[in-house]
């Protein structure tokens, strides 16, 4: 914190803090005293950084899903921000993960982070390697790819499961609600929802910073890049070869997160 306006605790000046914000980049924002949240000692800012977005959404998506200790959970796209968080969550619920990754390098990183069984979706036969591993398909499916991919992905659960979908690079998934609704299978899409309340984004970004502090999260940082070259990580971006979270570097700091 380099500065503060008139009322606010002087405590805050010199803390390391974090801010979810809709300012293009910037090496310096302003942000009103309730949207900051301290970074806790002992956790990188970078770390912080990368939390404050997929942090946000991937404990949000998991409250939603709710694995439970044992039950088979597919996270697809299990290599991006979101989904390596979603893949330590699970794990760290007791349930079994199926990662779904589009080669060798990311499904290898999904099974670092505690993920049982790992599977390409190019391949025209995922959805059923996905329910011979798990005895008939998953009870939860957290779909990172939406468009045709995700549509297919509801194929991946058993009846009576939970599809929880927030992937949008292809587009929304077009699902087949009655056709789900006889299955059983319960369709859950946050992001019609539009984004979460203040409110709840403090609870949910206060929880991923302490969970990385205390080493039960791990974001996955894949690259990073100096705030002047932020138009090759938005081309790294678009042509899917990121894996886990992008960050852009501000000067010897080194602070500030790419979404």
């Amino acid at each position: 914190m380099l500065a503060i306006g008139d009322g606010v605790d002087p405590a805050w000046l010199g803390r390391r803090v974090v801010v979810r914000t809709g300012t293009g980049y910037a090496e310096q924002v302003v942000a009103g005293e309730g949207e900051i949240m301290p970074v806790p000692d002992g956790l990188a800012s970078v770390t912080a950084a990368a939390l404050v977005h997929d942090g946000v959404t991937a404990l949000n998506l998991h409250r939603l899903g709710t694995p439970r200790k044992g039950e088979w959970v597919l996270v697809s796209a299990a290599a991006g921000g979101a989904g390596t968080l979603l893949v330590q969550l699970a794990v760290d619920a007791g349930a079994r993960v199926v990662a779904a990754a589009s080669s060798d390098a990311k499904r290898a990183l999904a099974r670092d982070l505690g993920a049982e069984v790992v599977v390409d979706y190019t391949r025209t036969d995922w959805i059923e390697q996905v329910r011979e591993a798990t005895g008939g398909g998953a009870a939860l499916v957290y779909d990172g790819a939406g468009g045709a991919l995700g549509a297919t992905t509801v194929d991946a659960l058993a009846d009576g499961g939970r599809f929880v979908t927030y992937g949008i690079a292809d587009g929304f998934a077009s699902l087949d609600r009655e056709s789900a609704a006889r299955r059983g299978i319960r369709l859950l899409m946050p992001l019609m929802d539009g984004p979460p309340d203040q409110e709840t984004v403090r609870e949910l970004l206060g929880l991923a910073l302490e969970h990385a502090a205390e080493g039960r999260l791990r974001p996955v940082i894949g690259a990073t890049y100096p705030l002047g070259q932020a138009a090759d990580a938005h081309r790294a971006l678009a042509a899917r070869t990121t894996v886990g979270k992008s960050l852009l570097l501000i000067g010897s700091e080194q602070d500030g997160a790419l979404r």
